[in-house]
């Protein structure tokens, strides 16, 4: 009997999940899919970006050795400590752009799951109301992002 050697055989890793953008007043809170790994506390907060449609950091933290990070916790956009100051501070969002979130949070139990989690996110000026806080939703009929909500005053 012979066996061939096969090489490269390392499983692919699930490099983005989707992330879940909150509102906490006027300001979006950033969190991370509810999984079973996720929900018990396996995620490890490294990192939060903010970018513009530009590629423009607007905000960028980095997080070391912090609690697991679970889907019931949401950090609210520009947050800081003392201990994990921003490498770039938060630059106030405005309304009618496209914003991307990344978070990077592996699992160090299981390092072939999801490690990045993003979604894209935008400001809606309500007429007599607040901001609105926005995730851009896939349509699943058209294949496409609907990020022209965006470009509105209020959502569809």
């Amino acid at each position: 009997m012979h066996f061939t050697q096969i090489s490269g055989c390392t499983p692919i890793r699930k490099e983005d999940g989707p992330a879940i953008v909150r509102q906490i007043g006027n300001v979006p809170c950033f969190s991370i899919a509810n999984t079973e790994k996720t929900r018990a506390g396996e995620a490890n907060l490294e990192m939060i970006e903010v970018i513009d449609e530009q590629g423009e950091k607007m905000w960028l933290v980095d997080f070391k050795k912090m609690p697991p990070f679970t889907p019931d916790q949401c950090i609210p956009y520009g947050q800081t400590t003392d201990v994990f100051p921003a490498k770039v501070p938060a630059v106030p969002l405005v309304t009618d752009k496209v914003y991307r979130l990344t978070i990077i949070a592996p699992m160090e139990k299981h390092p072939y799951e999801t490690y990045a989690y993003s979604a894209d996110f935008c400001l809606l000026k309500r007429p007599g109301q607040e901001v609105l806080v926005h995730q851009v939703q896939f349509d699943s009929k058209t294949s496409r992002w609907l990020r022209e909500v965006c470009k509105t005053d209020a959502p569809n």
